[in-house]
């Protein structure tokens, strides 16, 4: 602060203080506008650091106004009238001349003549003397605006320091031959270098532009590494200041991508049925495995289940789990979300460009669910970066390495699709290095008791229900419902019940849903007998159609050439028996 700047340059002050002394030959003594002396010579040398505020009114009113005061007759004089020495002041002459800092008053000098000789010597050559403390007084405050100067730029500079260390991009400042300047503490985390400063770097674009940044590839001493940021050039460069680079690494804006669009399953694989168990101990022996998986099994089984289990239990758990759902886009924009694309890539692209699944799935591990969904262009270019492990992203002609494993999921059959031409036979081959097959419900109903208790306790949290039981004859019969949806249908219906109990938290049969027993192949063991109806029953079309289907199929076989055989028996073309398998989940 300027309160205390001429105690920072009292080398300085003291200095003066003596040069001034010596050619007037008169006591002279230095005070800050605290009227705290801060040099003295003669008289005042032994006085020095101490507080004068009770005294000095000369100097008060120097400091006030800024304006020199000549007194002299020291004790007569009306400026003294309140000083408590005025009845006994030894002084015979003074001088107090302010010393200003731009235009504020830092500081007086005194120049006291203490007997009649000094006073006669002043008054003798009075211009002088004024002009020389002039002169002084002017020297000193230069000094002060320089200590000034340096403290504000060093408050700057360090404010400047603390805001690039906690900015969140990387940034390096580069000297005119690429030497590193300066780096803040994200750039040398970033680097993975214990220092940055003294470096010599290589910025070199690779062409593509993401996210409104250029790409490149920077080298910094002897590190390599892919980044997306800007180069600026200062107003005023030389040459140790000639450039500034902002910069992200890809990799780093990868994983803020993820974590801002990530949404990974949540559960783990329930049940005691053999199946279920058998599948659990597959998982944990590839689990550590870099081979690609092909889960297969009919929608609602819990692929993606299986599939976040095989991420957790590897040893990519702490990277990227990145799941697609083939079905879910549109097949114009499958590509650009899997393999992403640069700026200007095509109409209505997003200018800034984007990250596709594949990058942002790097070292981990992604999920490409509905395979079988995907269009067969697409399938030729999946093959070639499982092959390659590589990508390229659309728009760009940059080839970049990818380490991801690959876990794909389907809920039709494949064999078939490659017999009518819908499924490239290589790629098949290519994902179904570990095959893993799921069964539905109706086929492990051992696992039943255990995925209804989980889901009523799930669902009673969530609406702050307490805990709810599920009594013996609702649990027999959700065990005997054949669970055409499977695991998915079984929660929604935990859900609705959830949702329909009472007070006490009991959900029995009459908080399933309404035509819970309509489905054909459901017969309840632990209910009320029904009274026979007065005639014979009639089964609904699309049950009677179903089971048809299904005798059709058991009779002929579940191949190609036994669903041509089943199509014809039943008297309709073989594409309708494919949507109706589809429809009815045979």
């Amino acid at each position: 602060m300027m309160s205390g700047i001429l105690l920072e340059i009292r080398e300085t002050v003291d200095k003066y203080a003596a040069i001034m002394s010596k050619i007037s030959g008169v006591d002279v003594e230095i005070v800050n506008e605290q009227l705290f002396r801060v040099a003295g010579t003669g008289i005042f040398e032994k006085l020095v650091n101490q507080d004068m505020s009770t005294e000095g009114y000369a100097y008060r009113e120097v400091l006030k106004t800024g304006k020199l005061q000549v007194i002299y007759n020291p004790g007569n004089a009306p400026i003294c009238a309140k000083c408590p020495r005025c009845s006994h002041c030894t002084e015979k002459i003074e001088i107090a001349m302010p010393i200003r800092a731009g235009k504020k008053t830092i500081g007086v000098i005194g120049l006291v003549g203490s007997s009649d000789a000094q006073r006669s010597t002043i008054l003798a050559d009075e211009a002088t003397y004024l002009g020389l403390i002039e002169q002084i007084a002017s020297f000193i405050g230069s000094k002060a605006i320089e200590r000034i100067d340096q403290k504000q730029k060093e408050s700057m500079r360090s404010a400047l320091e603390c805001t690039v260390n906690h900015m969140e991009q990387g940034i390096l400042i580069l000297g005119q031959s690429g030497t590193v300047t300066m780096a803040n503490r994200i750039a040398v985390e970033q680097l993975k270098l214990e220092q940055c400063k003294g470096l010599q770097t290589v910025l070199i674009p690779t062409g593509d532009n993401l996210s409104g940044q250029t790409e490149y590839l920077l080298t910094v001493g002897e590190k390599t590494v892919h980044i997306l940021g800007e180069t600026y050039q200062p107003a005023q460069a030389d040459e140790n200041y000639a450039q500034v680079l902002v910069f992200t690494r890809s990799c780093d804006l990868r994983k803020k991508m993820y974590a801002l669009t990530a949404a990974v399953t949540t559960g783990s694989i329930v049940g005691g049925s053999e199946a279920t168990r058998q599948l659990r101990a597959e998982i944990e022996k590839i689990a550590a495995s870099t081979s690609t998986v092909l889960i297969t099994g009919e929608s609602g089984t819990g692929k993606e289940i299986a599939a976040t289990e095989i991420w957790r239990a590897g040893n990519r758990k702490d990277q990227q789990f990145v799941a697609l759902n083939c079905a879910a886009i549109p097949e114009s924009l499958l590509e650009s979300e899997l393999f992403g694309y640069v700026q200007g890539a095509f109409t209505g692209a997003d200018p800034s460009g984007r990250v596709g699944k594949f990058e942002l799935a790097n070292h981990g591990v992604i999920f490409l669910d509905e395979i079988g969904d995907m269009p067969l262009y697409l399938q030729a270019k999946l093959l070639r970066v499982l092959q390659e492990r590589k990508i390229v992203r659309i728009g760009s002609n940059q080839l970049i390495p990818i380490d991801v494993r690959v876990i794909a999921a389907t809920n039709k059959n494949l064999k078939e699709m490659i017999a009518d031409g819908k499924f490239r036979e290589d790629l098949y081959y290519r994902l179904n290095v570990i095959p893993l097959s799921i069964l539905p419900l109706r086929e492990r109903r051992e696992d039943i008791p255990d995925l209804a208790e989980l889901f009523a306790m799930r669902y009673a949290s969530r609406f702050g229900k307490g805990q709810c039981r599920i009594p013996a004859e609702t649990m027999d019969a959700l065990v005997r419902y054949p669970w055409y949806g499977n695991v998915r249908e079984l929660e929604n219906t935990l859900e609705f019940m959830v949702n329909m109990s009472d007070e006490q938290g009991v959900l029995g049969l009459d908080t399933l849903p309404r035509d819970f027993f309509k489905a054909a192949d459901f017969a309840p063991i632990h209910l009320p007998t029904p009274t026979p109806p007065a005639k014979e029953a009639v089964m609904p079309l699309r049950d009677l159609e179903r089971r048809e289907i299904k005798k059709a199929i058991d009779a002929f076989g579940d191949n190609t050439q036994g669903k041509k055989q089943a199509a014809k028996s039943l008297g309709i073309g073989l594409a309708t028996l494919y949507r109706k398998i589809e429809e009815f989940s045979i």
